[in-house]
């Protein structure tokens, strides 16, 4: 069970990662499809998981940007929805599918009503003795003010626009394995992604990545590889392409008790042309102030990549840490971007089948594509408790604190979240945090 962005946790470079993995090991963990939430502690083997919720939310949320609204004060709503989670490991795979969908109401017209829904889903299978062949979809609906994004463990490959009062993104990949021996293995992925943001104009981004990546195992838990990728950014306004070429050497070692380390380095050359004219509207003391961001472009650059992840997961806990450097298709003002990124999350289940999760994350976006001299930055901070009363019903509370950062004379912005409430589940599990 998850609140707002699971969708990231799955994305398509990670299925491949596991799936090299898988295709030289006897665990079926290392599919690709290893339990994606918290609620997986509750479980042994295979589950299906139904709930609904229904949540008390109070918001102290910074000026809604948009020409038609406005509004800086507090205010209280309610959220009520649903959802489900699905894991199946079979003999030479497995799926695990999470879904959450929910319409939160405020009563102040100043803050913007939605619906909220997330969605992963991961399966691979085994087609022979050397292939392996695995997916994954991913996508999300986020409302402006949505907290708790960037803790994945793929990096930070979507961003938030704080002028945006709905965000909508979609990932979907697939990955073959050719296992060589049980020590060297070729990935070969491809993925397509598309994210739009609704503010004064709708704004979107499209594109497609494909890369081929060798792995070699030294040790039963040690791998080195190297890999490239090109990914191709289109933006909607002509706006413009971006064309990235990224070359990578891997590591990645296990420790015992399920610790695991991986490690990443390169360069990326990222050749960016366009246009671009978007609309922008502060709101300072009450008065909207309208504007434009304009540039005619045409750059190549190379940026270092780099990023690392330590991993823990456990019977009953689950800890991720890690960030980085990579290239960013932007969040629509900031079109391709070197996205700077940390993010960790700790969950643990307790006694009387309690869990408690925590969660943070922060990404800095700098312009590749133009001469934007500023950068954006934001930090979310995340925390929940969810408790089974009775058999069935359960009790949740969850707070989640949100700060953005040097955008167009913008100071520091905060947001804070509370919500509380109850939910039902058919496997007497309480709400977790993602």
């Amino acid at each position: 069970m998850k609140v707002f962005v699971i969708f990231c946790l799955m994305a398509v470079a990670l299925v491949a990662q596991d799936t090299s993995s898988g295709s030289t090991s006897d665990s079926s963990d290392d599919y690709g499809t290893r339990h994606i939430t918290a609620a997986s502690q509750f479980f042994d083997h295979d589950f299906v998981n139904v709930f609904v919720f229904a949540n008390g939310v109070w918001d102290s949320r910074i000026p809604v940007l948009t020409s038609a609204s406005s509004g800086s004060s507090s205010g209280f709503g309610w959220e009520a929805g649903g959802g489900i989670d699905l894991s199946h490991q079979f003999r030479d795979g497995g799926i695990t599918l999470s879904y959450q969908g929910s319409y939160r109401d405020y009563s102040s017209t100043g803050f913007s009503s939605g619906v909220q829904q997330s969605l992963a889903l991961a399966y691979s299978k085994r087609l022979s003795k050397r292939w392996t062949f695995g997916t994954s979809v991913s996508g999300g609906i986020l409302t402006y003010g949505s907290s708790y994004y960037g803790a994945s463990v793929q990096g930070a490959n979507i961003s938030t626009n704080p002028f945006s009062t709905e965000s909508r993104f979609l990932n979907a990949g697939i990955s073959l394995t050719y296992a060589q021996s049980r020590r060297l293995s070729y990935v070969f992925s491809g993925s397509y992604f598309l994210s739009n943001y609704s503010y004064v104009d709708s704004f979107s981004s499209y594109g497609g990545s494909g890369s081929a990546a060798v792995y070699y195992r030294l040790t039963a838990r040690t791998t080195i590889g190297g890999n490239y990728t090109h990914t191709y950014y289109s933006y909607s306004n002509s706006a413009g392409t971006a064309d990235i070429d990224n070359g990578s050497l891997t590591l990645s070692h296990r420790f015992p008790d399920r610790w695991q380390l991986d490690l990443s380095a390169g360069i990326s050359r990222v050749h960016s042309q366009g246009t671009i004219s978007l609309p922008v509207t502060l709101i300072f003391d009450g008065t909207a102030v309208t504007g434009y961001e304009t540039g005619t472009y045409k750059r190549s650059i190379e940026s270092p990549s780099f990023q690392g992840f330590l991993t823990h997961f456990y019977r009953r806990s689950s800890f991720v840490i890690g960030g980085g450097q990579n290239v960013a298709a932007g969040n629509g003002t900031f079109l391709a971007s070197r996205s700077q990124f940390g993010n960790a999350i700790y969950s643990v289940t307790g006694p009387h089948r309690s869990s408690l999760g925590f969660g943070v994350s922060y990404i800095r976006l700098s312009s590749l594509a133009n001469s934007i001299s500023q950068s954006y930055s934001t930090f979310g901070a995340s925390a929940s408790y969810g408790v089974n009363l009775i058999r069935y019903l359960n009790a949740n509370a969850r707070y989640d604190f949100l700060h953005y950062e040097g955008l167009f004379s913008f100071g520091g912005l905060n947001e804070n979240r509370v919500s509380f409430g109850l939910s039902l589940s058919s496997k007497s599990v309480p709400l977790t945090l993602f």
